[in-house]
This record gives C-alpha cells, structure tokens and sequence, in this order.
C-alpha cells in the first residue's frame, strides 16, 4: 500500500491515506504510482489524480504543484485541488463559458494562456464529477 497527502495553501484534503495506486497528471504526462516506485519529483499539471482503494477510487481536480514520491508514500502539493464530491458542476460549467467568452476576444499572450487554463480547469472538473 501507498500513503498519501494532498496538500493545498489553504487545506489539508488527504492525511496518510492508504491507497493501491494513484494516478498523477504531470507536465510530461500521466503517471501512475505503485507501490515500491522509484524516488521522483515532479511538476503538476492541470488534470484528475486518482487514488484507487479498495476496488473503489477517489478523484481530484488538481491544478499546478508539486508530487514527491519517495519510500511509498505520495505528497501531493496542488495550488488548487478539488476532490469530485465537493464539485459544484453548474458553477464549473459557467466558469468553462466565461472561459470560452475571453478566448474569442483579442488577449495578450499572459491572459490567453491564463484563460487556456481556467477552460482547462472547468473541463475537468465536470469530468470527474460525474
């Protein structure tokens, strides 16, 4: 088994939580975690990390951070993460059209990018919500 932490700025959601494995989006793709990994640091990206436990599984929505894997146990360090209960779908589908809205208008590249990103984030949102 594997423990694990996801930790934000603002809150602890998983304190040595045991899982089977835990899948982690990161800038090079999706990983996933078994128990006896190799050492890794690694950078977040924006997408659903998934703990499996006990035949069942639990979803997050994380944007941007860290994951340490070192000794079978995963830190996860998200600048925002969301687990799937907590998810309030209608407001992450108005999140995703205001995204959509400041994409058609002329942006910087910094506000492209930033929008590119708050889409991104709504997106998945409702997909692990469901």
């Amino acid at each position: 088994m594997i423990n694990v932490d996801i930790v934000t700025p603002s809150r602890k959601l998983v304190e040595n939580t045991k899982a089977q494995d835990v899948c982690i989006p990161t800038r090079k793709g999706e990983i996933m975690v078994l128990q006896g990994h190799t050492e890794l640091l690694t950078i977040l990206d924006t997408g659903a990390l998934v703990l499996h436990q006990d035949g069942g599984q639990r979803k997050f929505a994380v944007s941007y951070g860290f994951a340490e894997i070192r000794n079978d146990k995963v830190l996860i360090l998200a600048e925002t993460c969301e687990e799937s209960t907590e998810i309030d779908v209608e407001r992450a589908k108005a999140a995703q059209k205001r995204a959509e809205d400041a994409l058609t208008g002329s942006l910087t590249e910094d506000r492209f990018k930033k929008y590119q990103l708050k889409l991104q984030r709504a997106i998945i949102r409702q997909h692990i919500s469901q």
